[in-house]
C-alpha cells in the first residue's frame, strides 16, 4: 500500500500506461505524449516518419491490429494483445502455416530465465523497410511446442507518423538550462522508461512550486535516441543547456548508481558523487555510458558535448521482460530516487561561494555551534576545517570534496554563520560550455 501521497499519484498516474505499445512511432507512443503535455502544460514537438535528425532516421508509424500463434485446432500459444512484447517490436506483416523449425526461427526466449518474455527491439533501430518477423516466447512454453505445424498470424501497418517529444521548460534567473530527461518508448515496461517519468513528474511539480528559481529547468521525455537526436537537431534553446541527467530504473532495490560525463569531472558529476557518497550506501559510479547507457551518447555526444550524468538502480533482475511490471516496482525506491534528485537541486540552487568576515578560529559555543568530538569527532574537526577554507577562494562543493564531508553539512555551517553575520556569499559563477551545432528547423518551424 501506498504510504505517502506521492506515491499513490505515481502509481495511479502509471496504471493508465503500463501496458500500452509503447514503441518510437506509434498510436500509443503519440497519445502519450499527447497526454502527458496536456497534462503539464508543456510544449509538444512532432517530428515526422522520414525526418533526418542528426544522422538518425525518423521510423514510420508501427500499428498492429493483431498478432498471434496458434496450434491448427485453434489454441492460442502467443497473442500480441495478452502483452505488447509477445510481437517484436517492428514485426513485419506475415500470414499462414509454418512448420516448427521454421516457427522456431522467428522465436526468441530469455538468455537466463526460463519463465520470463525477453523484449526485442533491435529493429526499431534499424532504418528501411522490415521484412523479418517475430515473437517472444519463454523457454518453458518453447519446451512445450511438439506439433509439426502451427498457424502465424501478424497484421501490422507501415505508415507516416510523427515522433513526439514532450519539453517542459521552469524558467529561472538565469537561461543557463538543467536538463532532466527520460524515455517514453518500451511497452509494456514500468522500470524502464515509465516509473522515471512518475519520478521526474513529481520533481518537477515541486520545482514549479518554488518561489524562486536559480536555474532554468527543462524536462524532455521521448523515445530512446529518436528523441534526443530530433531535440539536438531541430529544437529551440540548446546551446543553453548546461548539464543533463539522465534517468533510468529507479524502482527496485539496488542501490542508486550513477555513470559519470564523458569528460568525468563536471560540476554535475561532482554534485552526484557527493550527494550519492553521502545518502546512498553501496552505491556504484561506473564510467561514462557503463550502466545501461541511454541518451547520454546524443546529449554528451560528439559536438554536443553537454555533460550528463546516467542515474540509475543497476542490475534489475526484471529488465527487458514482461516481468518489469507495477507489481515488481518498489514504490518506496521511487521516493528515494524522488528524494536523491531532490538534494542534487538542492545543491546546484543553493551552492554558493562564502568568505569569512571574522578573524581567526570561531568560539563557537559562544554562537551555539559546538561540536563535541567525544560524540562526534568528524563533525568537530570539519567545523575547523571547513572555517579554515571559508577564504572567499572555494564554493560549499568545493569545501565538501577537499574535506570529504557530505555538502548539506557545509551549508548548513554557512546558513548558520551568515545569519549570525560572520559570512558573506557571493554566487558560483556558470562555466563556459562550448556551444553546439546551429540548429534548423522542419520547413521553418518545429510542428
Amino acid at each position: 500500500m501506498e504510504t505517502n501521497p506521492r506515491q499513490h499519484r505515481m502509481k495511479r498516474w502509471m496504471e493508465r500506461y503500463c501496458q500500452w505499445n509503447r514503441v518510437p512511432v506509434g498510436k500509443d507512443t503519440s497519445l502519450f505524449a499527447r497526454e502527458l503535455a496536456e497534462q503539464l502544460g508543456a510544449r509538444l514537438h512532432m517530428i515526422p516518419s522520414g525526418t533526418e535528425c542528426l544522422t538518425w532516421i525518423i521510423p514510420d508509424q508501427w500499428t498492429v491490429h493483431e498478432a498471434y500463434i496458434e496450434t491448427l485446432d485453434g489454441h492460442r500459444i502467443a497473442d500480441f494483445h495478452s502483452h505488447p512484447i509477445r510481437l517484436q517490436s517492428y514485426s513485419a506483416p506475415f500470414s499462414g502455416v509454418v512448420s516448427r523449425d521454421q516457427l522456431l526461427k522467428h522465436i526468441s526466449v530469455h538468455p537466463l530465465y526460463k519463465d520470463k518474455l525477453v523484449y526485442e527491439s533491435r529493429w526499431q533501430f534499424r532504418p528501411g523497410s522490415k521484412t523479418d518477423w517475430g515473437f517472444t516466447l519463454t523457454q518453458e512454453e518453447v519446451n512445450r511446442l511438439t506439433e509439426d505445424q502451427y498457424r502465424v498470424h501478424i497484421d501490422v501497418e507501415f505508415s507516416q507518423g510523427t515522433l513526439d517529444i514532450v519539453d517542459w521548460k521552469l524558467p529561472g534567473d538565469a537561461a543557463d538550462t538543467i536538463l532532466l530527461a527520460a524515455h517514453t518508448c518500451h511497452p509494456g515496461q514500468v522500470n524502464d522508461g515509465l516509473a522515471c517519468i512518475a519520478v521526474l513528474i513529481e520533481l518537477f511539480r515541486a520545482l514549479q512550486r518554488r518561489t524562486r528559481r536559480l536555474y532554468t529547468y527543462r524536462l524532455v521525455l521521448g523515445p530512446e535516441y529518436y528523441a534526443a537526436a530530433g531535440l539536438l537537431h531541430y529544437g529551440p534553446g540548446i546551446e543553453e543547456i548546461r548539464y543533463a541527467i539522465f534517468l533510468d530504473m529507479p524502482g527496485h532495490s539496488q542501490p542508486l548508481s550513477f555513470s559519470r560525463s564523458f569528460r568525468g569531472n563536471s560540476y554535475i558529476d561532482r554534485i552526484t558523487r557527493n550527494v550519492l557518497k553521502f545518502s546512498e550506501p553501496g552505491y556504484v559510479e561506473a564510467d561514462y555510458r557503463g550502466l545501461y547507457g541511454n541518451d547520454e551518447m546524443f546529449y554528451d555526444g560528439p559536438d554536443f558535448e553537454i555533460p550528463t550524468v546516467g542515474i540509475c538502480r543497476r542490475d534489475y533482475e526484471h529488465y527487458h521482460t514482461n516481468q518489469d511490471n507495477l507489481q515488481n516496482c518498489d514504490f518506496n525506491k521511487l521516493e528515494e530516487t524522488l528524494a536523491l534528485l531532490e538534494q542534487i537541486i538542492d545543491v546546484l540552487e543553493s551552492d554558493c561561494i562564502p568568505t569569512r568576515t571574522y578573524r581567526g578560529p570561531l568560539q563557537l559555543s559562544r554562537y551555539h555551534l559546538y561540536i563535541d568530538p567525544l560524540h562526534d569527532p568528524k563533525g568537530y574537526r570539519s567545523l575547523q576545517a571547513a572555517q579554515i577554507l571559508m577564504n572567499g577562494q572555494r564554493s560549499c562543493l568545493e569545501i565538501a570534496e577537499e574535506l570529504e564531508i557530505d555538502y548539506r553539512f557545509v551549508r548548513s555551517l554557512v546558513d548558520q554563520l551568515k545569519q549570525k553575520g560572520l559570512v558573506t556569499t557571493r554566487p558560483v559563477t556558470s562555466p563556459v560550455r562550448i556551444r553546439p551545432v546551429r540548429t534548423v528547423t522542419i520547413q521553418g518551424k518545429i510542428l
